[in-house]
Protein backbone atom coordinates (compact mmCIF):
# COMPACT_ATOMS: atom_id res chain seq x y z
CA UNK A 1 0.00 0.00 0.00
CA UNK A 2 3.06 2.80 0.73
CA UNK A 3 4.70 1.29 -2.40
CA UNK A 4 1.94 2.36 -4.46
CA UNK A 5 1.91 6.07 -3.10
CA UNK A 6 5.53 6.42 -4.11
CA UNK A 7 5.73 7.46 -7.79
CA UNK A 8 2.44 9.81 -7.59
CA UNK A 9 4.36 11.61 -4.69
CA UNK A 10 7.55 11.44 -7.04
CA UNK A 11 5.61 12.46 -9.76
CA UNK A 12 3.75 15.60 -7.93
CA UNK A 13 7.64 16.08 -6.58
CA UNK A 14 8.88 16.79 -9.78
CA UNK A 15 6.20 18.47 -11.45
CA UNK A 16 6.27 20.82 -8.31
CA UNK A 17 10.05 21.58 -8.82
CA UNK A 18 9.85 21.62 -12.34
CA UNK A 19 6.95 24.30 -12.24
CA UNK A 20 9.21 26.57 -9.77
CA UNK A 21 12.47 26.12 -12.13
CA UNK A 22 10.32 27.35 -14.78
CA UNK A 23 8.56 30.28 -13.35
CA UNK A 24 11.66 31.46 -11.76
CA UNK A 25 13.58 31.50 -15.38
CA UNK A 26 10.42 33.60 -16.74
CA UNK A 27 11.20 35.85 -13.41
CA UNK A 28 11.45 39.41 -15.37
CA UNK A 29 13.21 40.80 -12.39
CA UNK A 30 15.51 38.20 -12.42
CA UNK A 31 16.12 39.02 -16.47
CA UNK A 32 16.26 42.59 -15.38
CA UNK A 33 18.90 42.39 -12.75
CA UNK A 34 20.78 40.16 -15.21
CA UNK A 35 20.75 42.83 -18.04
CA UNK A 36 21.38 45.93 -15.99
CA UNK A 37 24.44 44.52 -14.70
CA UNK A 38 25.77 43.63 -18.12
CA UNK A 39 24.98 47.32 -19.23
CA UNK A 40 27.14 48.82 -15.79
CA UNK A 41 29.99 46.45 -17.11
CA UNK A 42 29.56 47.92 -20.85
CA UNK A 43 28.98 51.34 -19.61
CA UNK A 44 32.43 51.32 -17.51
CA UNK A 45 34.10 49.65 -20.55
CA UNK A 46 32.92 52.76 -22.97
CA UNK A 47 33.20 55.18 -20.21
CA UNK A 48 37.41 53.94 -20.17
CA UNK A 49 37.47 54.47 -23.84
CA UNK A 50 36.08 57.50 -23.64
CA UNK A 51 38.85 58.61 -21.45
CA UNK A 52 41.55 57.11 -23.65
CA UNK A 53 40.17 58.49 -26.74
CA UNK A 54 40.06 62.33 -24.72
CA UNK A 55 43.54 61.70 -24.02
CA UNK A 56 44.51 61.05 -27.92
CA UNK A 57 42.76 63.90 -28.88
CA UNK A 58 44.66 66.00 -26.52
CA UNK A 59 47.46 64.37 -27.31
CA UNK A 60 46.53 65.10 -31.21
CA UNK A 61 45.81 68.83 -31.06
CA UNK A 62 48.96 69.72 -28.94
CA UNK A 63 50.98 68.18 -31.83
CA UNK A 64 48.50 69.59 -34.21
CA UNK A 65 49.48 73.23 -32.41
CA UNK A 66 53.12 72.21 -32.73
CA UNK A 67 52.85 71.48 -36.58
CA UNK A 68 50.79 74.63 -36.97
CA UNK A 69 53.51 76.76 -35.30
CA UNK A 70 56.31 74.86 -37.66
CA UNK A 71 54.25 75.35 -40.51
CA UNK A 72 53.32 79.04 -39.97
CA UNK A 73 57.12 79.66 -39.03
CA UNK A 74 58.67 77.78 -42.60
CA UNK A 75 55.82 79.93 -44.23
CA UNK A 76 57.33 82.85 -43.21
CA UNK A 77 60.84 81.72 -44.01
CA UNK A 78 59.81 80.76 -47.57
CA UNK A 79 58.13 84.06 -47.62
CA UNK A 80 61.26 85.80 -46.87
CA UNK A 81 63.54 83.99 -48.60
CA UNK A 82 61.12 84.50 -52.41
CA UNK A 83 60.92 87.91 -51.57
CA UNK A 84 65.32 88.04 -51.20
CA UNK A 85 65.33 85.53 -54.40
CA UNK A 86 62.55 87.58 -56.45
CA UNK A 87 64.49 90.83 -55.72
CA UNK A 88 67.79 89.11 -57.41
CA UNK A 89 66.13 88.12 -59.85
CA UNK A 90 64.14 90.43 -61.19
CA UNK A 91 64.69 94.02 -62.78
CA UNK A 92 63.77 97.12 -60.46
CA UNK A 93 62.08 99.98 -62.32
CA UNK A 94 62.83 103.14 -60.59
CA UNK A 95 59.55 105.67 -59.70
CA UNK A 96 58.74 108.16 -61.61
CA UNK A 97 57.05 109.42 -64.98
CA UNK A 98 56.43 107.76 -68.26
CA UNK A 99 54.68 108.81 -71.16
CA UNK A 100 52.11 106.14 -71.85
CA UNK A 101 49.78 105.59 -75.16
CA UNK A 102 50.76 106.59 -78.33
CA UNK A 103 50.74 109.92 -79.88
CA UNK A 104 50.08 109.44 -83.19
CA UNK A 105 46.92 110.81 -84.61
CA UNK A 106 46.50 107.59 -86.95
CA UNK A 107 46.86 105.10 -83.84
CA UNK A 108 43.33 102.95 -82.82
CA UNK A 109 41.41 105.02 -80.28
CA UNK A 110 42.04 102.89 -77.49
CA UNK A 111 45.68 103.56 -77.51
CA UNK A 112 45.37 107.33 -77.07
CA UNK A 113 45.13 109.98 -75.44
CA UNK A 114 48.76 109.45 -74.27
CA UNK A 115 48.91 110.72 -71.56
CA UNK A 116 51.76 111.00 -68.66
CA UNK A 117 51.85 108.22 -65.39
CA UNK A 118 53.71 108.08 -61.98
CA UNK A 119 54.47 104.33 -61.22
CA UNK A 120 56.19 103.64 -57.87
CA UNK A 121 59.27 101.70 -58.09
CA UNK A 122 58.42 98.25 -58.66
CA UNK A 123 59.78 94.90 -59.50
CA UNK A 124 59.64 92.75 -63.07
CA UNK A 125 60.59 89.51 -64.64
CA UNK A 126 63.08 90.22 -67.37
CA UNK A 127 61.82 87.53 -69.31
CA UNK A 128 58.53 85.85 -69.64
CA UNK A 129 57.52 82.60 -67.51
CA UNK A 130 58.97 79.64 -69.40
CA UNK A 131 57.85 76.01 -70.15
CA UNK A 132 60.43 75.25 -67.79
CA UNK A 133 60.05 77.40 -65.07
CA UNK A 134 55.82 76.71 -65.15
CA UNK A 135 56.34 72.60 -64.88
CA UNK A 136 58.90 73.31 -61.50
CA UNK A 137 55.60 74.93 -60.31
CA UNK A 138 53.25 72.09 -61.58
CA UNK A 139 55.19 69.58 -60.43
CA UNK A 140 55.20 71.25 -56.70
CA UNK A 141 51.67 71.78 -56.73
CA UNK A 142 49.92 69.51 -59.05
CA UNK A 143 48.45 72.34 -61.27
CA UNK A 144 46.83 71.48 -64.55
CA UNK A 145 49.24 71.47 -67.31
CA UNK A 146 48.94 73.37 -70.74
CA UNK A 147 46.76 71.56 -72.80
CA UNK A 148 48.88 71.33 -75.60
CA UNK A 149 51.47 69.45 -73.37
CA UNK A 150 52.03 65.96 -73.66
CA UNK A 151 52.57 62.70 -70.61
CA UNK A 152 52.66 65.74 -68.32
CA UNK A 153 55.80 67.94 -69.99
CA UNK A 154 56.43 70.30 -73.19
CA UNK A 155 57.76 69.16 -76.22
CA UNK A 156 61.58 68.54 -76.33
CA UNK A 157 63.53 71.30 -77.33
CA UNK A 158 60.94 74.24 -76.29
CA UNK A 159 62.46 74.35 -72.26
CA UNK A 160 62.89 78.30 -72.64
CA UNK A 161 60.26 79.03 -74.46
CA UNK A 162 57.53 81.06 -73.32
CA UNK A 163 54.91 78.94 -71.60
CA UNK A 164 51.55 79.67 -73.72
CA UNK A 165 47.95 78.19 -73.69
CA UNK A 166 47.32 79.73 -70.16
CA UNK A 167 44.51 81.29 -68.96
CA UNK A 168 44.49 84.60 -66.49
CA UNK A 169 43.75 82.57 -63.71
CA UNK A 170 46.41 79.77 -64.46
CA UNK A 171 49.19 82.91 -64.47
CA UNK A 172 47.50 84.38 -60.98
CA UNK A 173 47.94 80.91 -59.71
CA UNK A 174 51.60 80.60 -60.90
CA UNK A 175 52.17 84.28 -59.69
CA UNK A 176 50.54 83.58 -56.21
CA UNK A 177 52.67 80.45 -55.66
CA UNK A 178 56.12 82.66 -57.02
CA UNK A 179 55.02 85.18 -54.25
CA UNK A 180 54.97 87.56 -57.13
CA UNK A 181 51.52 89.30 -59.45
CA UNK A 182 51.16 90.04 -62.54
CA UNK A 183 52.58 93.52 -63.88
CA UNK A 184 49.43 95.99 -64.13
CA UNK A 185 49.14 97.49 -68.12
CA UNK A 186 50.74 100.39 -67.07
CA UNK A 187 53.83 98.74 -65.52
CA UNK A 188 54.04 96.60 -68.51
CA UNK A 189 54.32 99.53 -70.77
CA UNK A 190 56.52 101.23 -69.04
CA UNK A 191 59.07 98.20 -68.93
CA UNK A 192 58.93 97.78 -72.37
CA UNK A 193 59.18 101.49 -73.71
CA UNK A 194 61.02 102.66 -70.86
CA UNK A 195 61.64 106.80 -70.74
CA UNK A 196 62.33 107.32 -74.56
CA UNK A 197 58.94 107.34 -75.96
CA UNK A 198 59.82 104.63 -78.18
CA UNK A 199 57.39 102.70 -80.56
CA UNK A 200 59.31 99.74 -80.24
CA UNK A 201 61.54 98.04 -77.28
CA UNK A 202 64.35 98.70 -78.82
CA UNK A 203 63.48 102.12 -80.81
CA UNK A 204 61.92 104.00 -82.62
CA UNK A 205 61.87 102.43 -85.70
CA UNK A 206 60.91 98.63 -87.03
CA UNK A 207 63.59 95.94 -87.21
CA UNK A 208 62.15 92.73 -88.31
CA UNK A 209 65.09 91.16 -86.81
CA UNK A 210 64.41 92.52 -83.34
CA UNK A 211 61.33 89.85 -82.17
CA UNK A 212 59.92 86.76 -83.77
CA UNK A 213 56.67 88.46 -85.48
CA UNK A 214 55.47 88.52 -88.83
CA UNK A 215 54.58 84.78 -88.59
CA UNK A 216 58.53 83.48 -89.89
CA UNK A 217 58.61 80.80 -87.93
CA UNK A 218 54.74 80.43 -87.15
CA UNK A 219 55.26 79.57 -83.42
CA UNK A 220 57.08 80.67 -80.45
CA UNK A 221 61.14 80.74 -79.94
CA UNK A 222 62.98 81.26 -76.60
CA UNK A 223 62.97 84.17 -74.68
CA UNK A 224 66.86 84.86 -74.94
CA UNK A 225 66.60 84.79 -78.84
CA UNK A 226 66.30 88.26 -79.85
CA UNK A 227 68.98 90.29 -77.86
CA UNK A 228 68.54 93.24 -79.75
CA UNK A 229 65.03 93.46 -79.14
CA UNK A 230 65.95 94.04 -75.37
CA UNK A 231 64.03 97.35 -73.97
CA UNK A 232 66.13 100.29 -72.21
CA UNK A 233 65.22 98.61 -68.98
CA UNK A 234 66.76 95.56 -69.55
CA UNK A 235 63.83 93.11 -70.54
CA UNK A 236 63.92 90.13 -72.94
CA UNK A 237 60.85 89.17 -75.24
CA UNK A 238 58.61 92.02 -74.38
CA UNK A 239 57.18 92.38 -78.00
CA UNK A 240 56.52 89.48 -80.29
CA UNK A 241 56.78 85.45 -79.57
CA UNK A 242 53.66 85.67 -77.17
CA UNK A 243 50.97 88.07 -75.80
CA UNK A 244 51.36 88.54 -71.76
CA UNK A 245 48.82 88.72 -69.46
CA UNK A 246 48.17 91.86 -67.48
CA UNK A 247 46.58 92.48 -64.42
CA UNK A 248 43.50 94.58 -65.11
CA UNK A 249 40.47 94.70 -66.54
CA UNK A 250 39.88 96.11 -70.15
CA UNK A 251 38.21 98.84 -71.17
CA UNK A 252 38.72 100.66 -74.49
CA UNK A 253 38.42 103.94 -72.92
CA UNK A 254 40.05 103.56 -70.18
CA UNK A 255 42.56 106.36 -71.17
CA UNK A 256 40.50 109.15 -71.29
CA UNK A 257 39.80 108.91 -67.41
CA UNK A 258 42.59 106.75 -66.07
CA UNK A 259 44.77 107.78 -62.78
CA UNK A 260 48.01 109.87 -63.35
CA UNK A 261 49.46 107.76 -60.71
CA UNK A 262 49.65 104.35 -60.30
CA UNK A 263 46.61 102.93 -62.72
CA UNK A 264 45.48 99.83 -62.30
CA UNK A 265 42.45 99.51 -64.33
CA UNK A 266 38.87 99.66 -64.39
CA UNK A 267 37.54 97.99 -61.75
CA UNK A 268 35.10 95.21 -63.49
CA UNK A 269 35.06 94.14 -66.55
CA UNK A 270 34.16 91.06 -69.14
CA UNK A 271 38.23 90.75 -70.90
CA UNK A 272 41.62 91.17 -69.48
CA UNK A 273 44.30 93.33 -71.01
CA UNK A 274 47.47 91.67 -73.15
CA UNK A 275 50.17 93.17 -74.01
CA UNK A 276 53.58 92.99 -76.77
CA UNK A 277 51.69 90.89 -79.91
CA UNK A 278 53.20 87.65 -80.75
CA UNK A 279 54.69 85.62 -83.49
CA UNK A 280 52.02 85.69 -86.12
CA UNK A 281 51.85 89.83 -85.17
CA UNK A 282 52.70 92.28 -87.79
CA UNK A 283 54.85 95.40 -86.93
CA UNK A 284 51.93 97.23 -85.47
CA UNK A 285 50.65 94.31 -83.65
CA UNK A 286 54.43 94.65 -81.50
CA UNK A 287 54.49 98.43 -81.14
CA UNK A 288 55.09 98.70 -77.06
CA UNK A 289 51.27 101.38 -77.25
CA UNK A 290 49.50 98.28 -78.77
CA UNK A 291 46.44 96.99 -76.44
CA UNK A 292 44.46 93.47 -77.08
CA UNK A 293 41.97 91.85 -74.75
CA UNK A 294 40.29 88.36 -74.51
CA UNK A 295 38.49 86.96 -72.06
CA UNK A 296 40.56 85.77 -68.59
CA UNK A 297 39.13 81.81 -69.50
CA UNK A 298 41.02 82.32 -72.41
CA UNK A 299 43.94 80.06 -73.25
CA UNK A 300 45.46 80.30 -76.73
CA UNK A 301 48.99 78.72 -77.60
CA UNK A 302 50.20 82.73 -78.57
CA UNK A 303 49.64 83.89 -74.94
CA UNK A 304 51.24 83.81 -71.88
CA UNK A 305 52.58 86.40 -69.18
CA UNK A 306 55.81 87.69 -67.14
CA UNK A 307 55.63 87.88 -63.24
CA UNK A 308 55.82 91.30 -61.15
CA UNK A 309 56.20 92.40 -57.90
CA UNK A 310 55.98 95.94 -55.77
CA UNK A 311 58.94 97.33 -54.22
CA UNK A 312 57.15 98.18 -51.03
CA UNK A 313 59.15 101.60 -51.30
Amino acid sequence: MESSWFFPILTVAFCGWFVIMLLDSKNPSRKLRQQLKQQKVRLQDIKQKFVTVEEQHSEMQAQLQVLAAEWSDHEAKRQELLLKVNQSSLICIPAGRFLMGSVFEDSSSHERPAHAVYLNEYYIAPTPVTNQEYRDFVNCTDYNIPNHWQQGSYRTGTARHPVTNVTWKDAQAYAKWAGVRLPTEAEWEKAARGDDEYLYPWGPRWVESCCNSMNRVATTLPVDEFPGGRSTYGLWDTVGNAYEWCEDFYDKDYYKSSPDTNPTGPEKGEERVIRGGCYMETKAGVRVVHRAAVSGSYARDYIGFRIAMSSGR
